[in-house]
């Protein structure tokens, strides 16, 4: 389903279609960290967008298109507009939010990937669980991962090889 180069940055026509995803975004006001939070807004979004424009794009594709074209600084900044949440790492207890570090560091990926990739969600939560005795779903986890990791609270991590591509999707590949 990706166009030209098959870059992930290049899926939609910069011109046309870029600018009304980026309106759609900005008018429902949930920060693309927080859309995974809000699956009935991040569908209306997906589904607004393809009846506009006439496409059959997935949640995870637009939504890692929106990633990417952020990271890059190409994104829209929605400011004191966007909606508030309350930190996932409120959910968890001080040992748990140990006990999560200890899994983020053996898992050693980088957050990007966690957030991405399927197996790895399911992976932490099973790692959580079996350390912890909870069951926390394994989008809240990567939140609380992506929380402290944005403070500085915790290390990052960083794939060697990851640091010549510019997308997430070549790093995926690796």
């Amino acid at each position: 389903m990706y166009r030209s180069n098959g870059s992930i940055k290049n899926l939609l026509c910069c011109e046309s279609e870029k600018p009304i995803l980026e309106g759609l975004y900005v008018d429902f006001g949930v920060p693309t960290d927080q859309l995974r939070r809000c699956p009935d807004v991040l569908r209306a979004i997906v589904g607004s967008f393809n009846s506009l424009t006439g496409n059959a794009f997935d949640a995870p594709t637009l939504l890692r298109y929106m990633f990417n074209r952020r990271k890059d600084g190409d994104w829209p900044r929605l400011g004191a507009t966007a909606r508030r949440f309350h930190s996932p790492a409120d959910e968890l207890s001080e040992a748990e939010i140990e006990a999560l570090k200890a899994v983020y560091l053996e898992i050693d990926s980088t957050s990007d990937e966690l957030q991405f990739n399927p197996g790895l969600l399911r992976t932490i939560s099973r790692r959580f669980r079996e350390t912890t005795g909870r069951t926390v779903s394994g989008s809240v986890l990567v939140a609380v991962i992506l929380a402290k990791r944005k403070r500085g609270d915790w290390p990052t991590i960083r794939l060697l090889e990851a640091s010549a591509f510019t997308d997430l999707d070549q790093a995926a590949n690796m």
